[in-house]
């Protein structure tokens, strides 16, 4: 730094333009490092007077960045800046207004109003452009001075600029400065002198007049279609996100006429499939997710097109991981072998998460088609039973246990294999759902009481709750269904279980278990092993339809929320939303909450769908016999609690 100032006081380099230049290049290389370089402020300072362009640059870069360490000294500047600020040279002149208001500094804000409003009225289009941003930075520094004066009328003003870049910054400026009120008023005469110039617009300039287009409420259905009509080769655009404002528009203004929403959607897949053949990798995730949500939206949608989802060799992890994800939901009954084949040569990745990913996804098939097409995934999965590969073999079975739920006749396939999985499957999750599949279908399985006592007897060994609790389910329904080979079994089994101070669960559903069959056998047989047609999974699982949440992304399309899968709430605090995007919250978290609470009341609901294996649609006589098996439970429940307070509530 002494070296520079030795430099920069030198005569000979101040008379020598391209010496002086190299020497301010070097201050400010080793500003951009992080080094401090602030006391060279002084000779800074000096050096601001010349004509050259470049050195007059760097100079107000050093000063904007040092200005705050050093105010009273910057003061010293204000007047080359002012001078400059009427410079004949338009480049200077910005150049001079745009350093003058990054100065930030309260002191001088006095010295900018005058410079600002001068700008606003030149005749050059980037000086214009660069006073519009520089009011926005004087209302950061003092909001009080902007919104008492006509600078906010002023900008309005300027909306009808013939520049398009000075109106996009006049846009911005607005719904910045009136971000509390919810963004800049719009109404029909701004929307249509907008929409009129929507070709002078650069790719930045159309966002925001279509963010604008997309707050705007038309007067009646021909204006909507004119405002499409106006928008539509807006969708040819090379920019992602000019498409996905777009998108947004045409969703909001059509958002109240569902007979055209088939015909829309058909419209917006071209753009959206053309994006993603082209994209980088970050572009076509964030195009991916928003694909997600217009299936969601609008399924089948994409159906026909599910060959522009097969992953590519050059594609990170996370765009795979997507595409996998999406791909189980576009299969239908026409493109089901080629999805399920295609998934399947996933399923031999190198990476492990992408191969459980494919495994999963064809499980979301078998759940997703209709009753008699799931015999090919039932197959693949059983195939993958016999790969060598652990974690293939582990989320095979976690996958069939669910299918079971649903599909309950398609176990004879399965319960063929356990007798060799079961001694082979090393992850805790996978050997639970083997337990489960064996505690479920026992009276099927000839070896099932010998494959569970190796791992009875090896209780002490095994450190997983979830194994254990699995374990004395399927020890427990064994033993009504094999009482003569599973009597000492299960005696040892809960012994065992009773005296673990490893897990307070398992201790606990050991002990209810040996009152339950201690109470009364019958009602334990029918507590443990009643009508698997009420534990039977009609339609699939509440966690993979939330409903809410994919509405609430909706409304906030074209943003991070739909990247997050979170609404706005979740990651922006309120104060620095739009009043209208935190009411807008509000009332639809009490719409959501009224909804609730209504159906709750009336004891209303999607009865198709079971969350963790309840709730199906039941006839008569079954309603009847889940109704027993309540009133049993309710009994057996009071006759413990009676038992346990008269023990002195031992444990």
């Amino acid at each position: 730094v002494n070296e520079l100032r030795g430099l920069l006081r030198n005569i000979n380099v101040e008379r020598d333009p391209k010496r002086k230049r190299d020497v301010i290049k070097k201050v400010i290389a080793y500003m951009t490092l992080g080094i401090d370089v602030s006391r060279l402020f002084n000779e800074m300072v000096m050096a601001i007077e010349t004509k050259d362009l470049v050195v007059k640059k760097m100079v107000y870069l050093y000063l904007c960045n040092y200005a705050q360490e050093h105010p009273d000294m910057a003061l010293m500047c204000i007047n080359t800046m002012h001078r400059d600020c009427n410079n004949e040279d338009p480049m200077v002149r910005g150049l001079a207004l745009r350093s003058l208001c990054s100065l930030r500094l309260p002191s001088i804000v006095e010295y900018i109003s005058e410079p600002l409003r001068h700008s606003l009225t030149d005749n050059n289009a980037y000086v214009r452009k660069t006073g519009v941003m520089g009011i926005l930075k004087l209302y950061h520094l003092k909001p009080e001075m902007v919104k008492e004066s006509n600078l906010v009328d002023l900008i309005y003003n300027m909306v009808q600029d013939p520049d398009g870049n000075v109106v996009s910054n006049c846009l911005v400026v607005l719904n910045e400065i009136m971000l509390e009120e919810g963004g800049m008023a719009i109404n029909q005469a701004i929307i249509h002198h907008l929409l009129g110039r929507i070709n002078d617009f650069n790719e930045w300039g159309l966002c925001q007049v279509l963010d604008l287009v997309g707050r705007y409420t038309p007067a009646d259905d021909q204006e909507v279609f004119n405002i499409m009509n106006m928008l539509d080769p807006v969708l040819r655009t090379s920019n992602s996100g000019v498409v996905l404002a777009n998108i947004k528009v045409f969703i909001q203004l059509t958002r109240h006429m569902a007979h055209l929403h088939a015909q829309l959607y058909e419209r917006l897949k071209a753009p959206i499939l053309t994006l993603l053949a082209s994209g980088t990798p970050e572009l076509v995730y964030c195009l991916l997710k928003h694909t997600e949500l217009l299936i969601h939206r609008c399924p089948g949608i994409f159906d026909e097109d599910y060959k522009q989802f097969y992953t590519k060799f050059s594609e990170p992890l996370h765009v795979k991981y997507l595409k996998i994800d999406l791909m189980a939901t576009l299969a239908n009954v026409n493109n089901m072998s080629d999805i399920l084949e295609e998934l399947s040569v996933y399923v031999s990745d190198v990476d492990a998460e992408l191969a459980r990913r494919a495994i999963q996804a064809i499980g979301k098939v078998g759940f997703k088609l209709p009753g008699g097409f799931e015999l090919g995934v039932f197959e693949k999965l059983i195939e993958f039973l016999d790969l060598e590969v652990s974690y293939v073999r582990a989320e095979a079975l976690l996958v069939l246990k669910n299918l079971l739920r649903k599909y309950p006749e398609r176990r004879q396939g399965v319960v063929e294999v356990l007798p060799r999985l079961l001694r082979v499957v090393e992850e805790s999750e996978a050997k639970a759902a083997a337990l489960w599949m064996i505690g479920e279908y026992g009276e099927e399985i000839i070896e099932a009481p010998y494959m569970v006592e190796p791992v009875i007897d090896a209780y002490e060994d095994e450190s997983s709750p979830v194994v254990k609790l699995e374990l004395l389910t399927a020890a427990a329904k064994l033993f009504f269904k094999r009482p003569p080979e599973m009597h000492k079994m299960l005696g040892r089994l809960l012994a065992a279980a009773t005296n673990d101070t490893s897990s307070q669960d398992v201790h606990d559903r050991a002990l209810l278990y040996y009152r339950l069959m201690k109470q009364d056998l019958a009602k334990a047989s029918a507590v443990l092993t009643g009508n698997v047609s009420l534990r039977q999974v009609m339609n699939g699982f509440t966690e993979d339809r939330d409903v809410a949440l994919n509405d609430a992304l909706f409304r906030e399309f074209n943003s991070l929320s739909v990247v997050y899968r979170q609404t706005a709430k979740a990651f922006i605090a309120a104060d620095k939303r739009p009043r209208a995007d935190v009411a807008a919250a509000m009332a639809a978290d009490q719409d959501v909450g009224t909804m609730a609470a209504a159906t709750a009341a009336s004891g209303g609901g999607d009865p198709s769908l079971a969350t963790g294996g309840g709730g199906v649609n039941r006839t008569p006589e079954e309603e009847a016999a889940f109704v027993e098996q309540a009133e049993m439970d309710a009994a057996i429940a009071a006759s413990l609690a009676d038992q346990e307070a008269l023990s002195g509530g031992g444990g």
